[in-house]
């Protein structure tokens, strides 16, 4: 297979520069290919370029013209998705049945979503009931440039859901992925040239964040930042942006509980609290790493998890059958390691640790992982672990559950299991988090918001919401007939009713 190169794309032009480093991959240590890091003139350079698409050919494109080329890019990449999904894989770690069957088909989705989705309009006539006669129109003016930073987890899908909105809402964008896992960030947006966007409108720069990331997010041609990442780094990029009194949208740090009763569909229960905390082994924010369930279940339930734990394949995560996909950086394993250790240390015990026997010799793994005993003092239970660890506590009461289950500086997501649809939703609308998923876990939808409560950001991605973060509003107050106060207002400054005779 091809060596991949993979450098900045700015101004529809692909730039590859001296500073090469090896991509390899964290499934088994193999060379994927070789990045090169943008510097800060790059950086400038696509600031640039994005802000002369801006105000030159992209503000004369219509919404209906924007929708049509995310159409015929949705189409392009619908045309080549086992090529996203290997690259995800290969890059990430996770497994390419994940990849193949819900990580890329889930972006693609979301393309087709915006590309034809038709809640949102570019502007809105009001009338003035205060100021009869007159007329108004609100428009939804794009911002200008946007800096787009996503995370290493879920490469492609924070992609698009950094620059699809954006440039729907009219806006260009400066897209930097990780440095860890920038493949299909590049792949999309070498698709978005090939599909016809205009020079400038999307730009890639790829590098670490105290490198170029400082320059993106203080740039003061940069009108706005939208970034997901960890809750430090996000509270940097607040106190940098308020500087240039920039718009930011973070979504940040979680530490997402299941909410398990006892009157729970136990199969599908367990099956959607395996499926909440291992996939992509946990290195999703809103995983699930929280588990809250009703004591009188709890020993039946954990012997259920373990059970499905041991039923997981381990081997090399490019074979479809293969259930454990690989730990994505090995800082990231380093940080699980040491987090379990200091959990043990804290009084929480390992309930169960599947051994892995068939993983590849040189790949970056941690064993799925279940800790018992856990109280809510503890550093497992309030401190984002990124891995596939689940913490687990008992609960007596639905007031208890929900003391716990909010019992945290974080505030993305959580799910309910229960039959009883009233509680689940009563429950629900008591939680401190931006999304609550009733008896499943996980889904992300197009059409709803998505964000964080709390410590887990500010501002909401998708749906109508998120396509609204990426605007800001210009009213138009139109007196084209004449109104009483034409002749009042005058007279408010210049009582001199002579000079009004004289004119």
């Amino acid at each position: 297979m091809e060596l991949l190169k993979i450098g900045a794309i700015i101004d529809n032009e692909p730039l590859l520069n001296d500073h090469r480093e090896e991509i390899l991959s964290p499934a088994d240590g193999h060379l994927v290919g070789h990045l090169y890091k943008s510097n800060i003139e790059d950086v400038k350079h696509a600031i640039d370029s994005a802000e002369s698409a801006f105000y030159g050919t992209w503000q004369s494109f219509t919404l209906r013209e924007r929708k049509k080329l995310l159409l015929r890019l949705y189409e392009r990449i619908l045309s080549k998705t086992d090529t996203y999904a290997r690259l995800e894989a290969e890059n990430t770690g996770r497994t390419i049945r994940q990849s193949t069957l819900m990580d890329v088909p889930v972006a693609v989705d979301h393309i087709h979503y915006f590309a034809t989705e038709g809640q949102f309009k570019s502007k809105r006539r009001i009338t003035h009931p205060d100021y009869p006669g007159t007329k108004g129109e609100v428009q939804y003016a794009p911002y200008g440039v946007v800096a787009a930073i996503a995370p290493w987890n879920v490469p492609f899908l924070m992609a698009v859901w950094k620059t699809i909105p954006a440039l729907l809402a009219g806006n260009t964008v400066v897209l930097k992925p990780s440095l860890h896992t920038p493949a299909t960030a590049y792949e999309l947006v070498k698709d978005m040239v090939e599909s016809g966007f205009p020079r400038g409108v999307v730009n890639l720069v790829i590098g670490s964040g105290r490198e170029i990331g400082d320059e993106l997010v203080s740039n003061r041609k940069v009108r706005m930042v939208s970034f997901t990442g960890s809750t430090k780094t996000g509270k940097e990029i607040m106190k940098t942006s308020a500087s240039g009194v920039r718009k930011v949208v973070l979504e940040l740090g979680g530490k997402s509980p299941t909410i398990v009763f006892d009157d729970c569909d136990l199969k599908k229960t367990v099956n959607g609290v395996l499926f909440s905390i291992f996939l992509h082994m946990g290195q999703i924010c809103e995983a699930g790493s929280r588990l809250i369930i009703q004591n009188s279940i709890k020993d039946k339930f954990l012997s259920l998890l373990r059970r499905g734990i041991e039923a997981m394949k381990d081997g090399n995560p490019m074979d479809m059958e293969t259930d454990i996909g690989a730990i994505t950086t090995s800082d990231q394993l380093s940080k699980i390691r040491s987090m379990v250790e200091r959990g043990t240390q804290e009084g929480s015990k390992i309930y169960y640790s599947k051994k892995l026997r068939n993983v590849p010799e040189n790949g970056l793994f941690y064993p799925p992982t279940i800790l018992d005993n856990v109280s809510t003092n503890m550093s497992v239970y309030r401190e984002e672990i990124f891995g596939p660890v689940l913490s687990v506590i008992g609960f007596n009461t639905e007031r208890e559950a929900i003391e716990i289950a909010n019992d945290t500086r974080y505030g993305l997501a959580a799910s309910v299991w229960t039959r009883n649809t009233a509680k689940a939703r009563r429950v629900g609308s008591r939680i401190e988090a931006g999304t609550i998923w009733i008896n499943q876990h996980h889904l992300p939808s197009a059409a709803a918001p998505r964000g964080g409560f709390k410590d887990s950001g500010v501002g909401r991605e998708l749906g109508l919401e998120g396509l609204m973060e990426y605007t800001q509003t210009r009213h138009l107050f139109i007196n084209d007939r004449g109104i009483e106060f034409d002749d009042i207002a005058p007279a408010l400054v210049v009582s001199n009713q002579e000079f009004f005779e004289d004119l």
